[in-house]
């Protein structure tokens, strides 16, 4: 939907924002776009992964036994393909603010990576970008667990599945923003209806097994866009999505050809929001204040504008 825009338009959307988040697969966008990519440039580099990463054959045979104790896919085919994505850039050497969101399971605790934009972060910009990528999306059943700076992290989506939360908890705590002057644009990642029989009202594992996950990853991204319309209100926070019927797509079997016709009509739809609200903010250079780029280019964060966050 991003590179969509920015062609529909003729804007780099990068320019727009001050800081962003993203969870799981919007993480590895957020990280792309850290890393300066074009939004285009990172669909270019989804293609790619999807068919590595995600091959028909192990789609196919995702019950076979051995899926019983071990991931359906291979972590280090995934890491491969975000090296080609990343390279060696760590976080600190992004050009944009980032929080991105796991889970600790050994602590059961909230991990959350960030850039070096505040004076108390001072830990995570030495690590590299396609670890903080393997961390947010390591989704159980799906990839293993990434070990990460001495934690064993999962999947941020178990608990942010949609960050903007996160996102203007940041821009408050550490930014200085009050709420009134935060504006956020939040991109999903294709919303399915679902319908839920009621079987489901029964209960049991046999019922269960199959829409938990999503209904659970569902209730975070809702709750989250709840939390956050009431912080900021309803009109200081736009959501671009494709809504579609339930079952047509599942976390490894998005068709990208697919997805992008779903990004065009999106954009046709939400292109005169974006401009009004977005278009005409120009975000000031970011500059860290730890780590290499820091050392680099020394100087002070501006913070005369108020923050958008991103998905």
């Amino acid at each position: 939907m991003l590179a969509r825009l920015e062609q529909d338009l003729g804007v780099r959307i990068t320019d727009s924002f001050d800081l962003i988040a993203g969870t799981s697969a919007g993480g590895i966008v957020a990280l792309g776009l850290g890393a300066g990519l074009t939004p285009k440039e990172i669909v270019s580099h989804y293609e790619e992964l999807v068919e590595k990463v995600f091959p028909a054959s192990r789609r196919r045979g995702w019950r076979r036994p051995r899926q019983l104790r071990s991931p359906i896919y291979d972590a280090e085919a995934l890491r491969q393909a975000l090296t080609g994505v990343l390279g060696a850039r760590l976080l600190g050497d992004s050009t944009k603010r980032l929080v991105i969101p796991a889970w600790d399971v050994q602590r059961g605790a909230v991990h959350i990576f960030k850039t070096p934009h505040h004076t108390r972060l001072t830990r995570d910009w030495r690590i590299p970008m396609v670890d903080v990528a393997l961390a947010t999306s390591a989704a159980p059943l799906y990839f293993p667990a990434a070990y990460v700076d001495g934690h064993r992290l999962i999947d941020g989506g178990v608990w942010a599945n949609n960050p903007a939360v996160v996102a203007i908890a940041e821009a408050v705590s550490m930014l200085g923003v009050p709420l009134d002057a935060i504006t956020v644009l939040n991109v999903g990642t294709i919303d399915q209806l679902t319908d839920h029989p009621k079987r489901l009202d029964r209960g049991g594992l046999l019922h269960w097994a199959r829409p938990i996950a999503p209904l659970i990853l569902n209730a975070s991204s809702r709750g989250g866009q709840g939390l956050a319309e009431h912080l900021i209100g309803k009109s200081n926070y736009t959501r671009f999505d494709a809504l579609v019927p339930g079952g047509l797509y599942a976390l490894d079997s998005a068709d990208p050809k697919d997805v992008a016709g779903l990004a065009a009509s999106v954009s046709r739809e939400l292109s005169p929001s974006y401009t009004a609200k977005f278009a005409d903010h120009q975000a000031p250079a970011y500059t860290p204040v730890n780590g290499r780029r820091h050392r680099d280019d020394p100087g002070s964060i501006s913070h005369t504008e108020a923050p958008n966050a991103t998905r």
